[in-house]
């Protein structure tokens, strides 16, 4: 029986892996450093930290991080003030029928606390979850188990009565690691063989989500309260 679904943010909620590809490369330009393709995908779904560790090892020392952090969420920040938030096909939908069918939420992200707040506060769906935990909640982001496990203690429920809803590599790994089953719902990176393995479904909208809760709970049953 599944009673919580815990849902990544970027890139599967909110379509900002794309523009937050293009706001890193304009950073980079800006403090003169090349972001490659190759660069931006291998930190996807990772913490701060780890995506530090990465292009410092890339760059070199000389890197300054910090700084081309800040310009690259003061672009992705200035774009959504000005184009609004862009939202996953299929969210909505999906969360009007968790809501319906009375299943808790939660947010799981590897995003800081502050860039959660921008989000949510600039997105307009009707929604409360339940708990959301950010990566500096945390001292081990993805692809380690923690937020995940932090996220299943706070919504009270095991982790058979669980799905986690991820589009990344580092998040499924990490809810692998957490014992719970996932779904991936594939953005920028589609799923390899070795990722395969780990999750328990594919989809390719949210909306497709709702058949296979719908398939684990049967039609006609609702969560206990």
């Amino acid at each position: 029986m599944i009673k919580a679904i815990i849902f990544d943010m970027d890139g599967l909620m909110f379509d900002t892996e794309i523009l937050n590809a293009v706001a890193w490369k304009e950073a980079g330009k800006l403090h003169g450093f090349d972001m490659t393709e190759e660069l931006l995908r291998s930190h996807i779904g990772c913490s701060v930290e780890t995506t530090k560790k990465q292009m410092k090892t890339h760059f070199g020392a000389e890197f300054d991080f910090d700084a081309v952090r800040a310009d690259r969420i003061a672009y992705s920040f200035r774009h959504i003030e000005e184009n609004g938030m862009p939202l996953k096909p299929g969210l909505r939908e999906l969360l009007t029928y968790l809501s319906e069918k009375r299943l808790r939420t939660a947010i799981g992200t590897s995003s800081a606390d502050m860039l959660v707040r921008f989000y949510m506060d600039h997105t307009d769906l009707n929604h409360k979850f339940d708990v959301i935990v950010c990566g500096d909640d945390v001292e081990h982001g993805k692809p380690e188990p923690d937020i995940f496990l932090k996220a299943l203690a706070g919504l009270g429920v095991k982790a058979d009565e669980c799905l986690v809803l991820e589009d990344s590599y580092n998040g499924i790994i990490a809810s692998h690691r957490a014992g719970i089953r996932s779904v991936m719902i594939p953005d920028l990176l589609p799923p390899t063989p070795e990722v395969e393995k780990l999750f328990f479904r594919k989809a390719n909208v949210l909306t497709d989500v709702i058949g296979i809760v719908e398939t684990l709970n049967g039609s006609e049953e609702r969560p206990e309260n």
